[in-house]
């Protein structure tokens, strides 16, 4: 969520993590602080709060795993360390009431209402599904031409996916995506609001109706849950909802266009793929190792001095852990900046996380993918970029790490 000016936090960042030229390839800056600075310290623009950039693999998944690194700062900080952060943003009220920015107990309890419908084996039902979304999407485009890919293919797959589970009528699902970007990736603080309040009633007025008249939907599963008074209030069931939206499709969109523009610019593992199509599931797994759609984990805090290699990172203090760092570091992946395929360890990347946190939805994003990424490698023997690599645009955002545009022939 953008709640900073980029250009002012680069003027507090030695290494320029944040810059806008290091968002289109971070990785070369990822390099220097694991080998100069591997727990980085930068200071906040906003309220002068120092925040730390975890780099190097063990590192990153012992912070993942520390419970005293958590997401509730305002009930376990300090007052006087919480005030420095000023009153929440409505926006930020509705968005963070779910399993995704708290922790336990609140976090094993949410997380417990919408698990089973993320498990395997039920994602392993949406298969045919996917597929056909992903034949249709491609037969629009048609043989040959010019297209736009995130706008053409990889948004309308999940967002189509996600949107059914959920029971959100297709007619809606572009607003959705206004709404969602408009929250998660706007600079404007009136315009995030803006959007969250329209999110919020569009919301109440679907509950109405799934109270009235509930179907076979997640959401119907989900309002009657918190119709029974105990387990979810109805701010919990709107922020569940949000969550599910937004990693539902913003992950795979990233994934998609990451892990195709991987095949692009290496053509060998391309020409490799459509000869072997039974290498997508290891693919898929390099793409997330590679150029993963999540370059960071969601902020944490330091509930306590806390010792990550031979630094301490005191109370109150933000900390980021780099996934797309660890996911390159050499102490694990042999030549880490190599793209190969056929890599043996390729599933060890962190691109989901580890943890309490680790991502619900990680079943269903690798099965869109695969079937995304398979279906474009096999139907469209001419795809390629319509622009030079220099010239593809990156979202500003730390933590989700994807394309604006994706401009392709085929």
């Amino acid at each position: 969520m953008s709640d900073f000016d980029i250009d002012q936090i680069n003027m507090v960042d030695p290494f320029k993590i944040l810059t806008r030229e290091a968002r289109a390839n971070p990785q070369a800056i990822y390099a220097r602080m694991r080998d100069q600075d591997p727990v980085h310290c930068a200071m906040g623009p906003v309220t002068g709060n120092n925040f730390w950039f975890i780099t190097r693999y063990d590192d990153c998944v012992a912070a993942l795993k520390n419970q005293m690194f958590g997401k509730e700062f305002r009930k376990r900080l300090p007052a006087d360390m919480v005030a420095k952060f000023g009153p929440e943003e409505p926006a930020f009220v509705m968005m963070n009431q779910n399993m995704l920015f708290v922790d336990p107990p609140d976090h094993t309890r949410l997380r417990s209402l919408v698990h089973k419908a993320f498990t395997p084996r039920m994602i392993d039902n949406l298969r045919p599904r996917i597929q056909t979304i992903a034949d249709d999407l491609l037969d629009k485009m048609g043989s040959s031409g010019e297209t736009d890919l995130l706008d053409s293919f990889a948004f309308p797959l999940p967002i189509t996916v996600i949107a059914e589970l959920l029971g959100i009528p297709a007619s809606d699902q572009n607003q959705f995506r206004e709404w969602t970007r408009g929250m998660m990736f706007s600079a404007d603080m009136e315009e995030i609001n803006l959007a969250a309040l329209s999110f919020v009633m569009y919301m109440h007025q679907m509950f109405d109706d799934r109270r009235l008249h509930p179907q076979e939907d997640l959401i119907s599963g989900l309002v009657a849950v918190e119709e029974a008074g105990d387990k979810l209030s109805t701010e919990e069931l709107i922020s569940m909802v949000f969550l599910l939206l937004v990693a539902g499709h913003e992950t795979t969109v990233n994934l998609i266009g990451n892990g195709t523009l991987a095949l692009l610019q290496h053509r060998d593992q391309l020409a490799k793929l459509r000869q072997e199509p039974t290498l997508i599931k290891n693919a898929v797994e390099e793409m997330l190792r590679y150029n993963g759609p999540i370059e960071a984990a969601t902020t944490r805090w330091a509930f306590d001095n806390v010792r990550v290699g031979d630094k301490t990172i005191p109370l109150g203090d933000q900390v980021f852990v780099a996934l797309a760092s660890a996911n390159r570091d050499p102490a694990v992946f042999a030549d880490p900046d190599k793209f190969d395929i056929t890599r043996a360890e390729a599933s060890k990347h962190i691109g989901f996380g580890n943890g309490l946190h680790y991502c619900l939805g990680a079943p269903l994003a690798r099965m869109e993918g695969t079937i995304a990424i398979n279906a474009l490698v096999q139907r469209l023997p001419h795809l390629d970029l319509a622009v030079p690599t220099t010239d593809l645009k990156w979202s500003e955002s730390i933590l989700l790490h994807g394309m604006a545009q994706m401009p392709v022939r085929y």
